[in-house]
């Protein structure tokens, strides 16, 4: 059995979707013949915190939690807040007050790449006591936060392991980093780290071929491993009855997922049918940006069928995925989304709940609900569209007496977390060579 060393900020108690990704995969790696040792945190700021997905350490998993210092800590106390966790999103509005304005400026740059780099070197210190004790095949750092890179960095220079740098998220070329005061310099100096971390690693791996197309031209030995899904934590249902037609919105639903399109096509659905009206609720379950709420307050039929439910641990996020009537996905408003592929697709996916997918009609996940012989994308400002899936599923929730609608997927078994974990194994097969 080969050891391979994970280096990861999220790891169980934290919640989220970031900390299930290498989750699943230790869960699979000793069926390929890898036997993970998991360094990670004691004491992180996470945003969420899930204890059910502990049940998937498994006990022959060595897992070293070391120390960290925590910037946030000093950015919370800036702006007055006495809250540990890390916010969310980055809002594109303007922060007010002299204080607000000063911590955001520190927290753009300041902590660079981002604000977890207080870990390097308590984690450094850590992996190379790991190093000295066991016959490390390779080394894998995962993120966000892209910081845990730098900490691959460092020992790629001293032991020249093999390395794999795993990206679920674009680094320079994040999303809100545009909505931060960022000066010329540190745009400069983050995007020489990200240069170096990617010329410096022996292969690259990324959730998304969007992702992939970012990073080609700096490292060749790319590969596209999804997220996917894990059987064992779908349990199929069948035979459901609801007495409210459910659409519901599970997970973080960002500024840039903001539609107003959307919320339209609602508003004006339940005023031209008078059956929907009374059995229709529109369900957000997760950390939701206040500015779509604010917006769908202008809906005065909408906003009476909104229900918004705190952040729920995975299993009762799934639970709650199986019981909706439709299922509502959204790719992100936002420059290059046709290459967006979010890990939350594949559990809608698993659990067979009809989706109502809002995004570009030409990108990964569009030819993605193509090839499983699913409802297609449906442009953010298409109303008629988004209009006559609802009504069709709904249609068919009155035929059945309330009993839920379900729809199976082809194919998609390729996308279990097992059958991943595969993948992943033969890459460092591959580079431990």
């Amino acid at each position: 059995m080969k050891k391979v060393l994970i280096i990861t900020y999220y790891w169980p108690p934290s919640g989220g979707p970031g900390v299930q990704r290498f989750l699943k995969f230790c869960k699979y790696f000793h069926d390929y013949n890898w036997d993970p040792i998991v360094l990670t945190v004691e004491n992180g700021n996470f945003p969420n915190i899930d204890i059910s997905l502990e049940k998937d350490v498994s006990p022959r998993i060595k897992v070293v939690k070391t120390k960290t210092i925590e910037p946030f800590s000093i950015y919370n106390k800036l702006i007055g807040s006495s809250d540990r966790s890390i916010p969310i999103t980055i809002s594109a509005k303007k922060e007010k007050g002299i204080i607000k304005k000063l911590s955001r400026f520190l927290r753009a740059n300041l902590f660079i790449p981002d604000a977890r780099i207080g870990w390097k070197g308590f984690a450094i210190c850590a992996a190379k006591k790991i190093i000295s004790k066991n016959d490390i095949k390779a080394i894998i750092t995962t993120g966000p936060p892209q910081s845990t890179h730098l900490i691959g960095l460092s020992l790629k220079k001293k032991y020249k392991i093999p390395w794999v740098a795993d990206f679920r998220d674009p680094w320079t070329n994040v999303y809100y980093n545009k909505y931060l005061p960022r000066t010329d310099r540190t745009v400069k100096k983050d995007k020489i780290l990200e240069n170096k971390v990617l010329n410096a690693c022996d292969a690259v791996t990324v959730v998304s071929r969007g992702l992939s197309d970012e990073f080609l031209k700096r490292n060749k030995h790319i590969q596209v491993i999804y997220n996917g899904y894990d059987y064992n934590d779908i349990q199929k249902a069948n035979n459901i009855t609801t007495a409210e037609f459910n659409l519901e919105y599970i997970g973080n639903l960002k500024s840039n997922q903001n539609i107003k399109e959307l919320w339209e096509a609602l508003d004006e659905l339940l005023d031209d049918y008078h059956e929907l009206k009374n059995k229709f609720s529109l369900t957000f379950t997760g950390n939701v940006n206040v500015e779509i709420l604010e917006l769908i307050k202008d809906f005065k039929l909408l906003k009476t069928c909104l229900n918004v439910n705190n952040y729920v641990t995975h299993n009762k996020a799934v639970d709650r995925m199986i019981n909706a009537n439709l299922l509502l996905f959204i790719i992100p408003k936002t420059k290059n989304n046709n290459l967006i592929m979010t890990g939350k697709i594949f559990e809608y996916l698993a659990t067979r709940t009809p989706i109502l997918s809002i995004g570009p009609i030409t990108g990964e996940a569009s030819n993605l609900l193509d090839t499983v012989g699913r409802d297609s994308m449906i442009e953010y400002h298409d109303k008629k569209t988004i209009k006559k899936q609802i009504k069709k599923y709904f249609s068919r929730w009155l035929k059945l007496d309330g009993r839920k609608v379900f729809h199976n997927s082809a194919n998609l078994e390729k996308f279990s977390r097992k059958k991943l974990t595969k993948k992943y194994s033969l890459l460092l097969n591959e580079v431990a060579e």
